[in-house]
């Protein structure tokens, strides 16, 4: 194991580990007894991570989101396919409900292709109680890309998009109101196109997390 390797494991350890500054926490892993009450994040980063790590922007994110009163449970995945990920996702949610949990107090966000992973699990966990904010997860090629079916998708789900971004725009008339759908979408004119989401600056950081926040009622 190289040295580069040992400290990315070590970031990403202190990553889903620490207890953040507020109400909340982080964790890797359901917890076995969890808090019946209590409001549950899971946030999935891009795929920069993927191949990178725990980045400085992803341990913004998640501290940011942990400032809240949820249980923010995120973790760093290798190169993932999205349909795959959903059914480990479908896993979590499943075990939190069967604990106790109401779906309702669970929320699935991520960022661009952790966004996309959070819509195919909308699609495979199909409980329209269960919410999900996409930051920058709606494209055409969904389904020709990353084989993602946006039709299938059941819940709460909001979306948040940069008008700037020339990747990932709006999910109007990609995501259909359906039964066991809930739909809304939020814009924003930040500049900074798809990046917005990554730039561990506060001012960009509040412009999604309290929508993300308030969607997850934490």
């Amino acid at each position: 194991m190289t040295v580069t390797m040992m400290k990315t494991m070590a970031l990403a350890a202190l990553c889903l580990s620490t207890v953040a500054a507020g109400a909340g926490s982080r964790v890797s892993n359901i917890p076995s007894e969890p808090d019946k009450s209590g409001k549950y994040i899971i946030y999935l980063h891009g795929s920069a991570e993927e191949t990178e790590g725990a980045t400085d922007k992803y341990q913004a994110a998640v501290e940011a989101i942990a400032q809240g009163s949820a249980i923010v449970l995120s973790e760093v995945r290798g190169e993932t396919d999205p349909g795959t990920y959903a059914l480990k996702l479908k896993q979590q949610v499943d075990s939190l409900v069967s604990k106790g949990v109401p779906p309702e107090h669970i929320t699935i966000g991520g960022y661009s292709k952790g966004a996309v992973i959070a819509l195919a699990a909308a699609g495979a966990i199909r409980n329209p109680k269960v919410n999900y904010v996409l930051l920058a997860g709606c494209s055409k090629f969904l389904n020709e890309k990353y084989g993602v079916d946006p039709t299938k998708a059941v819940g709460r789900i909001l979306s948040i998009y940069d008008v700037a971004d020339d990747k990932f725009g709006s999910c109007d008339g990609i995501i259909r109101a359906t039964d066991g759908l809930f739909f809304k979408e939020a814009k924003l004119e930040s500049g900074k196109g798809h990046q917005v989401f990554r730039i561990p600056k506060k001012k960009f950081i509040k412009l999604w997390r309290d929508l993300l926040i308030d969607w997850a009622g934490a």
